[in-house]
Parts: structure tokens; sequence; C-alpha cells
């Protein structure tokens, strides 16, 4: 266990202590007392597991894109696509994307990662947005895939 989070674990008992203490002093150490100390320590325990836990991991295998290669929804809405995969994908990324906002849906595999990219089209037949499938997303799409006549 590193110094950190020994401190913290300190740091977190002596804060138990002191509210259980002191909420309990307050309304005269009776069982309400107690009740209401658990109460307090579980609300505020809580409450910092929200405000400093981790954010949800958020599912990048569909993204929807602009022509500007931004995300266009979703969690990520407003980043740059590149910045959502690791380093070594980020240039095949970029130019499968570039393509499909050409026109031309594409497939290709980048540091064991699998993609397919394909252009959203308006009603006119304009394309207006990207879509990019990744990791299984992107193998299930291949395997459904039926041509077109």
């Amino acid at each position: 266990m590193n110094s950190q989070r020994a401190g913290s674990l300190v740091l977190l008992g002596g804060g138990l202590v002191l509210v259980f203490a002191g909420v309990a002093s307050a309304l005269g150490f009776s069982w309400w007392g107690m009740l209401a100390s658990i109460a307090a320590i579980v609300a505020l325990l809580f409450a910092g597991g929200v405000w400093f836990g981790a954010p949800p991991a958020s599912d990048s295998s569909v993204v929807l894109f602009t022509h500007t290669l931004l995300v266009a929804s979703g969690p990520h809405t407003g980043r740059p696509l590149v910045e959502l995969y690791p380093d070594a994908n980020r240039k095949a990324i970029e130019d499968g994307c570039r393509a499909a906002l050409a026109g031309h849906a594409t497939r290709f595999a980048s540091a064991s990662q699998r993609f397919a990219v394909s252009p959203v089209r308006s009603q006119e037949g304009a394309v207006v947005y990207g879509l990019l499938l990744s990791g299984g997303a992107a193998a299930a799409e291949a395997s459904a895939a039926t041509p077109v006549a």
C-alpha cells in the first residue's frame, strides 16, 4: 500500500470517528443519536464517492462525426474524433474518416483493432456526417453486411 492511500485511509477513519462522536454527542448518545450519526456518515461517504469517483466509461465503438472530424453526438460531443483512440490508430482513423466524408465506405485494421467507416447521406444524397464503428461493432457490421445491388 502506498503512502498516499495509507494517508487517505487515516484521514477517512479520523473523519468517521469525529462525525460519529460529534453527532452522537449532540443528540445525547441515544440509539437515535447513533442512528443519525450512521446516516450522516453514509450520506457523506456516498456524496464523496459520487463527487470524487471516476466518471463512467463511455462506449466509443459507434461514433457519429462531422466534416471537421469532431464527435457529433453522445458524451464526447465536440471533441476531436482522434482523441477517443490510442495514438497508434490516429492516422489510419483520420484517413478512413476523410474517405467516408468523400463518400467512400471503408474497413481497415490498425494496432490490432478493426474499424469500419461509412458516410451518412442526406435525403438528397449529400454526405452530412460520417459513422465510425470500432472493435466488436466493426466486426459485427462486417459479418452482417450484405451486398446491395
